[in-house]
């Protein structure tokens, strides 16, 4: 492995789960390290925007068979996101504390979510789990006894949910 090699962790140990790492989590070489190992910034892909920075042994990697256009190496090395010590000492990915399916209630009233007509206290269900921009997409609809259907499937700020048994 070297610098800029996209990367698939092909073998998970026990601090890889420790980081959240997961098998056939991508990631990025930052840095050959001695002893055979990388370090590596791994991308979660439950969680858009969020990353884990995880030693990793070259032997746990598989590299794939793309590269990382020159424009990308350039800002990533030039920009002093690397640099900045909050970014590399993130060394563990969130955990995305909802699934597809599980029943969740909204704790807040708030425009963003009243102009479809959901408030506080109304109950959901996820519809995918993943998450993008801090928030997930929840199913709010359903039919009334008169069989109209109402609600909506919205983005929801994941502070903005709680998960409730059904």
């Amino acid at each position: 492995m070297k610098e800029n090699d996209i990367v698939t962790l092909k073998k998970t140990r026990v601090q890889y789960e420790n980081s959240g790492l997961y098998q056939n989590v991508n990631g990025i070489v930052l840095k050959k390290l001695p002893y055979n190992k990388c370090l590596v910034l791994f991308l979660n892909d439950k969680i858009a925007g969020d990353w884990a920075v995880v030693e990793v042994d070259d032997c746990d990697l598989k590299k794939e068979n793309v590269d990382l256009p020159m424009a990308f190496i350039k800002e990533l090395r030039n920009s002093n996101k690397l640099n900045d010590n909050d970014i590399i000492k993130k060394c563990k990915f969130r955990s995305l504390e909802f699934k597809e399916c599980d029943y969740v209630e909204l704790l807040v009233e708030d425009e963003k979510y009243s102009k479809f007509g959901i408030h506080k206290g109304e109950r959901g269900v996820i519809a995918i789990d993943s998450a993008v921009d801090n928030s997930i997409l929840v199913d709010f609809s359903g039919v009334d006894a008169n069989g109209n259907f109402y609600g909506d499937c919205i983005a929801v700020k994941l502070e903005d949910l709680k998960l409730v048994e059904e």
